[in-house]
């Protein structure tokens, strides 16, 4: 199955006008319109990736035999 990667550009945007708005003490962020839905947007893209993978995960495990004999000289 063939996938599209992900568009986290958003999120980067994000995370780097907080990590700015830290650096300079600011007290509030604004995120315009545009801003905010494709934050939303990306944020909901990663959560149903990651439901995705977790759903895709097999639930046993194979069991793994292993035997020694103890070599010889």
């Amino acid at each position: 199955m063939s996938r599209k990667n992900l568009n986290t550009l958003a999120i980067e945007d994000f995370l780097q006008n907080v990590k700015i708005a830290s650096k300079k003490q600011t007290r509030e962020l604004k995120l315009d319109q545009k801003q905010y839905r494709d934050l939303a947007d990306s944020i909901s893209m990663v959560l149903a990736r990651l439901v995705e993978l977790q759903d895709n995960k097999p639930t046993e495990q194979e069991a793994i035999s292993i035997q020694m004999d103890g070599g010889k000289l």
